[in-house]
């Protein structure tokens, strides 16, 4: 069975799920964006945690690795599952910083191992909720990433996962409906 996918514009932290993504960085930080409003709505709590798990890895994170942390303070959800979008790795110079719509692939594919994990461990049934990952400074095409996305999701995964794709404009959201076509 695929995803099942429902579009939503707004602000996707007032959503109740399972799991919602922050599109964030290679360091972890809470800084602008999705990011920034994770920071808000879950406290600074949720910051030393995701500090404290960056020093738990050995080695980098690469562009598109996901890492699990609580929501913080946040009671609407589970999960946060925080994507490292950009990367703001030493040495990396400005224009390799960017996202490309590969890493959006890898990262999708990592959320789903998550998802998978989880159905094997905890529920087989859960909720997921995902940004325009890269749109914000990251600078992707909303278009590619959409496509990604519609590519991506209406495939077999063999749970039961309902997905909420937000949009964060009113145009977001109408091209996320028009290529996915979600409900």
């Amino acid at each position: 069975m695929p995803y099942s996918i429902v579009v939503k514009q707004g602000n996707l932290l007032n959503e109740e799920a399972d799991f919602i993504v922050n599109a964030s960085n290679t360091k972890l930080i809470l800084g602008s964006g999705v990011s920034m409003a994770f920071k808000r709505h879950c406290g600074i709590e949720l910051q030393h945690e995701m500090n404290c798990v960056l020093k738990s890895i050995e080695g980098s994170l690469i562009q598109g690795d996901v890492v699990a942390t609580s929501s913080g303070k946040a009671s609407n959800f589970k999960y946060s599952l925080h994507v490292a979008v950009m990367n703001y790795n030493q040495g990396i110079k400005h224009d390799q910083k960017n996202p490309m719509i590969s890493t959006i692939e890898k990262a999708l594919q990592n959320i789903e191992n998550y998802l998978l994990w989880y159905a094997k461990n905890r529920s087989n049934s859960m909720k997921l909720v995902l940004p325009l990952m890269g749109c914000g400074i990251g600078g992707l095409d909303k278009m590619n990433v959409i496509k990604t996305y519609e590519t991506f999701f209406n495939r077999p995964i063999g749970i039961e996962c309902e997905l909420v794709v937000y949009g964060y404009t009113d145009e977001d959201y109408y091209s996320i409906v028009q290529i996915i076509k979600g409900t």
